[in-house]
């Protein structure tokens, strides 16, 4: 593996941990203090709030993203294309919270307070330009300083947080966290970037590009947030409250994954740019090894410690979580799948066959979602439309992708990692007769499922374990 590319990693594996896991780490208390109902408003208001972040933000990332990837060398052209983008942005973002703001008062009275400090976050993202450092492989500066305001948010939330009715403080400590987060990075822009001259006509030039691929987003976020979105309407917030703790502890799996995969995006995009397709072909096969690396284990982990850790980590009351996690821990490795041969797509110019995965999964997720809900299954329901739109979107996106993809590497590593993670799981299984549902329970099987997941691997001396420790141990 490539020193850079891994030295990018571990930071962005940093940053991205601590985005879920620091919010994590608080869920036990908050579950408790908020409970399903609370965290569920929560979750609700904030996935309306996501619909408008997709018309402000557009495409202009991931667009931003690869095209500053290949001309990473030139200061004076990737500067301009800076500049343009910052400006649609800020355009897109002043357009959209005119709208914002006539929909709350017109049509959110019930959860209209909600709506207001989220306003914060609606302009949060004018000053996101993560999607620079991104660009130029510079992960180490949005993962230290972000970190260090989420470390804080988390302190926020234990001190002011403490009843029922702080639902609108605990919004308010992580839509002002999340503004922090996006100016801190703008004092970096000193020493990255030059003035350039920048027209409407060059603004507006980009937006063809932004364009192909904001598409995709509306698809994604349609199979992602509807889901917490379709189920308030439908059926209760609690059972919001229930979904969006699954997809909590899902996202914690898949964040680990795609930090390796989010560092590859913007050398893909400067291979492809050099027409070095051999190479693609090495980081594909890299990759598809860590999605099973990373992605076996956690699914059949959590179906094996669901069970413990539903009660032990969110209190009394969510023993509906415990099926949903199950259900979905095997999107650790479909998500896995798909973030990759996503990324792979659209830092390759091949958007439209992206677009055209993303938009069959929203398809189906919509309809499945409407079907399962009306039938009674509710968060079930939602949990099985999320899996089978996911795996749709997977397979189209592999066949787009069949010339840089060895289909051999996906079979050989699917069965090189699924033997100790079956192994893991039956010792996990015999574990839960042996001890009790309580946190040292919790601690020692989650020890000796990771134990016994790596020493069959150190047995057999796979060679991703031993660059792990050779990079984690050289002097």
């Amino acid at each position: 593996m490539d020193k850079k590319i891994f030295t990018n990693y571990m930071y962005n594996l940093t940053f991205q941990m601590l985005n879920i896991i620091l919010p994590f780490i608080t869920t036990p208390y908050v579950s408790r203090v908020l409970g399903a109902t609370g965290i569920g408003e929560y979750n609700y208001v904030y996935g309306i709030v996501t619909y408008f972040a997709i018309f402000a933000v557009t495409g202009t990332a991931t667009y931003a993203q690869r095209e500053i990837a290949k001309q990473h060398d030139n200061i004076e052209v990737r500067s301009k294309i800076f500049w343009e983008i910052l400006f649609f942005r800020l355009i897109s973002t002043i357009l959209v919270s005119i709208i914002y703001i006539i929909f709350v008062f017109n049509y959110m009275r019930e959860y209209r307070l909600l709506f207001l400090i989220n306003f914060l976050t609606v302009f949060s993202w004018i000053f996101d330009v993560s999607w620079y450092f991104q660009g130029v492989e510079n992960f180490k500066v949005t993962a230290l300083r972000n970190s260090l305001v989420r470390i804080f948010s988390t302190i926020f939330i234990f001190i002011l947080v403490k009843s029922r009715n702080d639902v609108w403080i605990y919004t308010l400590i992580l839509t002002s966290s999340m503004f922090l987060v996006n100016v801190t990075m703008m004092p970096y822009l000193k020493k990255e970037i030059v003035k350039s001259t920048v027209t409407l006509k060059n603004i507006l030039s980009n937006t063809g590009g932004i364009m192909a691929l904001f598409l995709p987003v509306i698809a994604i976020q349609l199979y992602t947030v509807l889901n917490k979105v379709m189920l308030g309407a439908m059926t209760s917030a609690k059972e919001v409250g229930y979904y969006s703790q699954a997809n909590q502890i899902v996202n914690i799996g898949t964040t680990v994954i795609y930090a390796f995969v989010a560092v590859l995006t913007p050398r893909i995009a400067a291979l492809y740019y050099e027409g070095k397709h051999e190479e693609i072909k090495k980081y594909m096969t890299k990759a598809i090894m860590n999605v099973y690396f990373l992605g076996l284990p956690m699914t059949f982990g959590c179906i094996a410690i669901a069970s413990c850790f539903v009660p032990v980590f969110f209190g009394r009351g969510y023993s509906p979580v415990i099926p949903l996690m199950q259900i979905m821990s095997v999107l650790f490795v479909i998500m896995g799948l798909d973030q990759l041969v996503g990324t792979f797509l659209v830092s390759m110019n091949k958007q439209n066959i992206f677009t055209v995965a993303v938009s069959v999964a929203a398809i189906v997720n919509v309809i499945l979602n409407y079907l399962l809900i009306r039938m009674g299954f509710g968060a079930e329901g939602v949990a099985y439309a999320t899996l089978i739109s996911e795996i749709c979107a997977t397979v189209i996106e592999i066949l787009g992708l069949n010339k840089y993809i060895r289909f051999k590497d996906l079979w050989v590593f699917l069965l090189k990692y699924l033997v100790p993670s079956v192994f893991m799981y039956i010792v996990v299984i015999i574990l839960n007769s042996l001890f009790n549902v309580n946190i040292i329970g919790l601690l020692i099987r989650l020890i000796i499922a990771i134990f016994v997941y790596g020493a069959y691997l150190l047995f057999i001396k796979d060679q991703l374990v031993f660059y792990i420790f050779k990079s984690l141990f050289k002097k």
